[in-house]
């Protein structure tokens, strides 16, 4: 394992007991795709990540080139060409510091066909709270959801908020399809917005599908005809059952066509990397 720290490819890090980000979760983070050996869509990723560090008074030393540059470097060195990048900013002793690991990830075509499960968590989530809207180290809420899910035999948590409105995933942003119309939960009611959400909701406009944003019951998701989820590395991911509601994912039709639509965009994003700097 070779690892990124404050300039530094190195094999091993220290961090100090003192740090703020080790003690109390004081820092924000960033998944990112890497594809082919090349990260995708690394402007959008760091223009989240230099919005989270402007919340928390962090300092982002790195700019969208350094994160390309050091991401191919790092894919080479670890001899990962799929895979899944963590850009950490985190308060330490002396400085804000940033780390980058790079670790194995492919995306298994066979579940997309297959679909994955949501159960509603029974913890809420709190839309007046910030932490909500910015990609947070304090991460253990997530997980335990996560976890809880999985211990039901469930593959995602299903995020409420405190008003009982649709949330989103422990790891993953939400949308779904009645009679053509494509819906998600407004960034209001509580949720992170995700980077494969925004360019969802781009290729909906793009396909001319309608789009609505608001504040939804769960009664209304387990009425739709399609649902899906999203996240950087996932991408877009059909749903067929939550709760204890089944879908009929060999029926999704529009699903496919936005599922087809970003794939493009994964192969435009390495593509689009100068082959000089491959």
């Amino acid at each position: 394992m070779v690892i990124y720290y404050n300039d530094n490819r190195i094999k091993e890090a220290s961090i100090q007991t003192a740090s703020q980000g080790f003690q109390y979760g004081y820092g924000v983070f960033e998944t990112i795709l890497i594809h082919k050996g090349v990260p995708c869509f690394v402007d959008m990723h760091h223009r989240r990540l230099s919005e989270g560090c402007s919340k928390l008074g962090l300092k982002l030393k790195l700019d969208v080139e350094a994160i390309y540059t050091q991401a191919i470097k790092l894919s080479e060195a670890c001899s990962i060409a799929e895979g899944r990048l963590k850009v950490i900013c985190f308060r330490d002793v002396e400085q804000d510091s940033t780390i980058m690991t790079l670790s194995h990830y492919t995306r298994d075509e066979s579940m997309v066909k297959k679909g994955i499960s949501l159960g509603t968590s029974t913890i809420m989530r709190n839309p007046k709270s910030p932490l909500c809207y910015m990609k947070s180290l304090n991460y253990a809420e997530n997980i335990l959801a996560k976890e809880a899910a999985k211990h039901q035999g469930y593959d995602e948590a299903l995020f409420l908020n405190v008003y009982n409105k649709i949330c989103e995933g422990a790891v993953s942003n939400i949308f779904w399809i009645k009679s053509n119309r494509v819906y998600t939960p407004e960034i209001s009611c509580g949720i992170l917005e995700g980077i494969t959400r925004r360019q969802t909701i781009e290729i909906c406009g793009r396909l001319g599908l309608e789009l609505l944003e608001g504040s939804y019951e769960l009664a209304e998701l387990l009425q739709a005809d399609e649902v899906f989820v999203t996240n950087s590395l996932m991408g877009i991911m059909p749903v067929y059952h939550v709760d204890n509601k089944i879908y009929h994912i060999d029926e999704y039709k529009i699903i496919k066509k936005i599922y087809n639509e970003y794939e493009k965009l994964v192969e435009i994003a390495v593509q689009g990397y100068p082959t000089s700097n491959k």
